[in-house]
């Protein structure tokens, strides 16, 4: 086999929970001391000098050790991209404005930080990366998410390993990991001959190598492996999911959808562009109880799309869902990291709204 060592790039990770605090702890920091930034340096600024043990900034803190966990963050963001950087602070603008957005409608009386923890009676699986404590003791979750003005955000974001375990279809997913061997996997050129169809899951390392080696000759060819992959895990999830029944495809939406439920306290999506942020919501949390019937479907002209046609009484509406790769392939990469043939039964499973038909 070939070895392509000396070429290798080196990687530097991105470290993505620190950057999402720059759009959760930031925003609720600034807001909790008064402070409405106009630009990505005031957010910088604001941030050194703040004291996370003063009054204020305790407001923002739900354990003792949250403090020190914002610190780490503070002194990382200087070994980030700039360019990066920019963006979440951006983000962090837009957030804070629409905070005090909601303070003229509802006043607030402090934002809290729900990093390792939630607020006191919220439950631990509560979606809500900030709290919102209201002058009149209401409460309510926030969820955030930042794109473009024309991306949808996923409001199930998971794989599609785990998404054959919340079906109930666990023991089919061997169905899958077959037919990836049979179609994508056995392709593999240069493949150790130890490596065979009855053991290739166990043998992740030797398959990813024999990947990257011949993605790095060949990516032409290489990709059309993945075009196969993201079809098969896609046709096999659709199999199984259209033998659930129309109640148990109903538990599975309502437990896996990030749907905006009734819960305590009240979940509401906000979505970032730059340093606008609104609120935004999702129609099929009110349909649900209403569906009839259900009909997963592949698109074949498209590599990652599928969708999920319903019936109401109001008519038919479309669910749409994507299952892709969320990450590259290059030299250097770790292998435990490669994406695409690299994530083998894990490829990400995502539903992205809905439309009317």
């Amino acid at each position: 086999m070939k070895s392509f060592g000396k070429f290798y790039l080196q990687e530097k990770r991105v470290d993505t929970t620190a950057t999402a605090a720059y759009t959760e702890l930031y925003p609720a920091l600034m807001f909790n001391h008064g402070f409405r930034p106009v630009s990505v340096e005031d957010v910088k600024k604001f941030v050194y000098r703040t004291k996370l043990d003063d009054t204020n900034s305790k407001k923002t803190f739900l354990n003792t050790s949250d403090p020190e966990s914002a610190k780490i963050y503070i002194d990382k963001m200087s070994s980030i991209s700039p360019t990066l950087v920019k963006t979440k602070l951006q983000n962090a603008i837009g957030i804070v404005n629409y905070l005090y957005d909601l303070h003229t409608t509802n006043p607030i009386k402090s934002v809290a930080w729900g990093f390792r923890d939630k607020p006191k009676g919220v439950p631990t699986n509560h979606a809500g990366d900030i709290f919102v404590n209201f002058k009149d003791n209401s409460m309510i979750g926030i969820s955030l998410k930042a794109g473009t003005s024309k991306s949808k955000e996923p409001l199930l974001n998971s794989y599609v390993g785990t998404q054959y375990k919340r079906i109930n279809r666990e023991k089919k997913i061997l169905d899958l990991e077959n037919a990836l061997w049979d179609s994508v996997y056995s392709k593999l050129p240069e493949l150790p001959e130890d490596v065979k169809k009855i053991n290739y899951m166990s043998k992740k390392a030797k398959v990813r190598q024999a990947y990257l080696d011949y993605f790095l000759v060949n990516q032409t060819e290489a990709d059309e492996l993945y075009k196969i992959m993201a079809r098969i895990s896609r046709e096999k999830f659709i199999e199984q999911l259209n033998t659930l029944s129309l109640d148990e495809f109903k538990v599975w939406v309502e437990k896996n959808f990030n749907l905006q439920k009734p819960q305590n306290p009240p979940l509401v999506l906000v979505k970032a562009v730059k340093n606008t942020a609104e609120q935004k919501g999702d129609d099929l949390q009110s349909i649900l109880p209403l569906i009839t019937d259900f009909k997963a479907k592949i698109n074949l002209s498209s590599v990652q799309e599928w969708f999920i046609d319903i019936d109401t009484p109001d008519g038919s509406k479309r669910l749409l869902l994507t299952i892709r790769s969320d990450s590259g392939v290059r030299a250097g990469k770790k292998l435990a990291r490669l994406g695409k043939l690299g994530k083998f039964t894990m490829l990400k499973l995502q539903y992205n709204g809905i439309k009317n038909l």
